[in-house]
């Protein structure tokens, strides 16, 4: 008689287990990524010039109607930008290839190759945006500063 109570209770314990996963499961696919983009895939092309976007440091992405649109650099997304409205930018940390909101990253315009030749590269942190601004002769702003398209930054 103990071993059909051991039996039971260990059905239970193991029925209450798989419960728990998979209500863990479900809310974790409900939660989805959040506010976030999706990837940008590398290889995809430039919603603005069509080029592949082939180094993710530099790439950016936006929300335009329900689409998301992947750009191969921060230039394009401006240019972009400037002719067609659309939820806020991401931009990806040029050092851990991670995509921030563009509330939160420091953009730095200098004099270092990157895909559209302007030499803009978005950073999370400002010290490290800083510190390349002075190995490049640029300057550290956020991305709602620079300069329209077509303007000389």
């Amino acid at each position: 008689m103990r071993e059909g109570r051991r039996s039971t209770s260990a059905f239970a314990a193991f029925a209450a287990a798989l419960a728990v996963v998979a209500v863990a499961l479900v809310l974790a696919g409900c939660a989805g990524r959040g506010d976030g983009p999706p990837p940008i895939v590398k290889g995809s092309s430039c919603a603005r010039c069509g080029m592949a976007i082939e180094d993710l440091k530099f790439a950016t992405t936006r929300e335009v109607g329900a689409k998301w649109r992947a750009y191969d650099s921060i230039e394009c997304l401006v240019a972009d930008r400037a002719g067609q409205e659309g939820g806020p930018a991401w931009l990806t940390d040029y050092e851990s290839k991670r995509l921030l909101p563009e509330s939160a990253a420091w953009v730095l315009h200098g004099d270092f190759p990157s895909p559209m030749g302007g030499g803009l590269a978005a950073f999370a942190d400002r010290a490290a945006a800083e510190s390349l601004a002075v190995a490049t002769h640029g300057a550290v702003t956020r991305l709602a500063e620079l300069p329209p398209a077509g303007s000389t930054p």
